[in-house]
């Protein structure tokens, strides 16, 4: 028997979070260690959409592993049913069979849950916690579920129950596409949202939702949600317009400050927080529980965390920083760890999680490799040093230990500034991170410290808790326009070296608060490497860097020759890595074929979620037809209509009646005489076999009266082909075939 055991966890789909987690552990319970890194902080390109083999390889080799065969089990989530894996970007065709054919991983040890299970052990798991309730909120899951519930013991976590189709996460998504922040932009919303609070009536934009218990539906304001897969990856022309309300999306950045568009942002701020704060009652009343652990997407919304904490009964909250779908594959290593027999574990060990430094230490040595490669001058220094130099007004690139995990810079990869200057705020978003002037950033406290100069009654170590500031005049770098922070509360266990230099900071100022920020440009992952943070050292006006216990002065460096020496040798650092790993891990093709089989794959992906939809439906129909089947008709006019059109069903099938939802139908879909025009209760009073749904727009509210009838039901929907009308209607089937998509 192996001294160690291994588990690995991998997202199932190559999805823009794209990352691998690797836990060590000893049978006996002695040893349990582990790694996580994203793979867009190794490729330095954000939202990378591949498949996470620079990830697997660093968490691989972070052990001293050579290859995959090392590894015991291997943890990965399932998105949406298996019919549905023909969808999406980069090799998303049929991820398991990918798994299993291309990088020849024994399918033995391959082990599938649920995506918001894997959410719900990375945060409880990590939270230190006995027993918790655990919430999970996102886009959504892997069965469509937008929100579910768990209740969570020892190393249990019990599914309570879900709710899916219309949810928060999706519409906060949304709103932000409106105000055209980018991809996953909604952390600029939340900090747009303040300047609209105010302009709530000027802008007249209204998001109406229905709450009760579990269900936050977000119907009345969004189209046929989660958007299909399929048509958000051709051409835009094509796309469908997912809001119900006509509001024009925004064209210029300087006018998001304005009345109308930062009166959208705290709309959907106010309801998000108005959502989530239900939720989270509703879920105490299911679970009693004095705990609350939080994950999923719309985790990182500090300022809805910090209302779940004032306005709910739990006394204390957890967020998993890594909380997105960043998290996932350190969620799916730990459930593996915790759940699966087979591994033989004669005692489980619970996880010391005491900060979110998963990644690399880089040595002094390599460190120093790095500097003299590029022959750059420094000086060794104490932190005293450093304090004073940010004191003075400077800015400080902040280089240590382990990298972090998840979206916040937490102290080892961060850009740190003055707290007590007025204008660094502006400095820093002009100057070095060139971004929105609107934007926020954060402080970094002494946890001892933190009450006196926050409304915060428990600290809060990965910055994801929002409250008002009561020394703003003191501290105004880091106060936002509504006098609030996203506070990180900074303890000597959970980071020694950032707490002593914070000290010196306050020796010197008095202050024992520095503006902490990440180390990265806009648009560009946080850095990993030293060689990373040397690209963006001089690639941003930084004053200093701080790498381990050097210090480097912009001064007396020239930038621009720097800079692009470095940022070519890592490029040609990935590209040359990159070709290697292909070979490593994609044996079976030469690195030309298997960039062609990706790219075969993709388009193969599309054309699938396109046609499904009406391969399986012509097969229905004959079935019906076989079988002499009385079917009604329960959808909106369009796609009812729409189904005549493609499919001439009434020529085939017999047609018991129709019910168009939720309007009178008012229409003729047909030239057969005779048919009857039913109102929902009409159900009850007529013979039939089967109900065909065909719109996805009110399918929850229709499942849910259905379901009391117990009768079978067919969804011309399924999750790749939801767009049913846009589809067939725009024939994109043939502009698809004709290479215009």
């Amino acid at each position: 028997m192996k001294e160690f055991k291994y588990i690995l966890g991998v997202q199932n789909f190559a999805n823009m979070d794209s990352g691998a987690s690797i836990i060590k552990f000893s049978i006996d319970g002695s040893i349990l260690d582990f790694v996580a890194i994203s793979e867009e902080r190794l490729i330095r390109k954000k939202y990378p959409y591949t498949f996470p083999m620079f990830s697997i390889d660093y968490c691989l080799k972070y052990f001293g592993l050579d290859n995959l065969d090392e590894i015991d089990l291997l943890v990965t989530d399932w998105i949406r049913l298996k019919r549905w894996h023909l969808s999406g970007p980069t090799y998303n065709t049929l991820e398991f069979d990918y798994l299993k054919k291309i990088l020849n991983f024994d399918p033995k040890k391959i082990r599938i849950i649920n995506h918001h299970l894997a959410h719900a052990a990375s945060t409880f798991y990590t939270s230190g916690f006995k027993e918790s309730a655990v919430l999970i909120v996102d886009g959504n899951g892997s069965d469509l579920e937008t929100t579910t519930y768990y209740k969570a013991k020892d190393f249990k976590i019990n599914f309570l129950e879900n709710y899916k189709y219309h949810g928060i996460g999706a519409c906060y998504g949304l709103v932000t596409s409106i105000l055209n922040l980018g991809t996953n932009g909604e952390g600029k919303t939340m900090g747009l949202a303040p300047y609209g609070r105010k302009n709530r009536k000027v802008a007249n934009f209204k998001i109406d939702c229905k709450l009760d218990g579990i269900k936050n539906d977000f119907s009345n304001f969004m189209r046929r949600m989660p958007c299909s897969d399929v048509l958000n990856q051709i051409n835009k022309k094509y796309r469908v317009n997912s809001i119900k309300q006509k509001i024009k999306k925004c064209d210029d950045p300087k006018k998001l400050t304005g009345k109308y568009y930062s009166g959208i942002a705290y709309a959907v701020q106010d309801i998000t927080e108005k959502a989530l704060v239900h939720l989270a009652n509703d879920l105490y009343k299911k679970t009693k529980s004095k705990n609350i652990c939080i994950a999923g997407g719309v985790g990182l919304n500090s300022v809805s965390n910090k209302k779940i904490l004032d306005k709910t009964k739990f006394k204390n909250i957890f967020i998993f920083p890594a909380c997105s779908d960043s998290g996932i594959p350190f969620g799916l290593a730990l459930w593996g760890y915790y759940n699966f027999r087979e591994l033989g574990i004669i005692k489980k060990r619970k996880i010391n999680f005491v900060n979110a430094f998963t990644g690399n230490e880089y040595k002094s040595t390599s460190i120093l490799k790095c500097l003299k490669k590029y022959k750059i001058d420094f000086e060794e220094v104490g932190l005293d040093k450093v304090a004073q130099i940010i004191s003075k007004g400077n800015i400080v690139g902040w280089f240590q230990g382990r990298s972090e995990y998840g979206p916040r810079a937490l102290g080892n990869r961060s850009i740190l500034a003055d707290s007590r200057r007025k204008n660094m705020k502006d400095i820093l978003n002009k100057r070095v991170k060139h971004r929105e002037s609107f934007r926020p950033f954060a402080p970094s406290i002494l946890e001892e410290n933190a009450k006196e100069y926050f409304d915060l009654k428990c600290k809060s170590p990965y910055m994801l808790l929002i409250a008002k500031v009561k020394k703003p005049k003191i501290v105004p770098a880091i106060t936002h326009v509504d006098g609030t922070a996203r506070i990180q509360t900074v303890s000597k266990k959970e980071n020694k070296k950032f707490y002593n230099l914070i000290s010196e900071f306050k020796k010197i100022t008095g202050v024992p608060c520095v503006l902490n920020t990440s180390f990265n440009d806009a648009g560009d992952p946080i850095v990993e490497s030293p060689e990373d943070a040397l690209e963006t050292f001089f690639k941003c006006d930084m004053d200093y860097l701080y790498i381990d216990k050097y210090l480097i002065s912009k001064k007396q460096i020239r930038d621009k020759i720097f800079y692009k020496k470095i940022n070519l040798n890592i490029k040609k650092d990935i590209k040359k890595k990159r070709e290697i790993l292909l070979k490593k891990y994609f044996f079976k093709y030469s690195v030309k074929n298997c960039k062609k089989f990706i790219k075969m794959n993709n388009k193969k992906a599309i054309f699938h979620s396109i046609l499904k939809c009406k391969l399986e439906f012509e097969k229905k129909i004959e079935n019906w037809v076989k079988r002499n089947k009385k079917i009604i008709i329960i959808g909106t006019e369009d796609h009812t209509n729409l189904i005549f059109k493609k499919f001439k069903m009434l020529s085939k099938v017999y047609v018991q009646g129709f019910i168009n939802y939720p309007k009178k139908f008012d229409f003729y879909p047909g030239d057969k005489v005779g048919i009857r025009y039913l109102k929902m209760n009409d159900i009850k009073k007529v013979e039939f076999d089967e109900v065909l749904i065909s719109s996805y727009e009110y399918n929850f509210e229709i499942d849910k009266f259905l379901s009391s009838l117990d009768v079978e039901t067919y969804k011309i929907y399924d999750s790749t082909s939801r767009d049913f009308f846009d589809i067939f209607n725009n024939n994109l089937l043939a502009k698809y075939e004709g290479n215009k998509l």
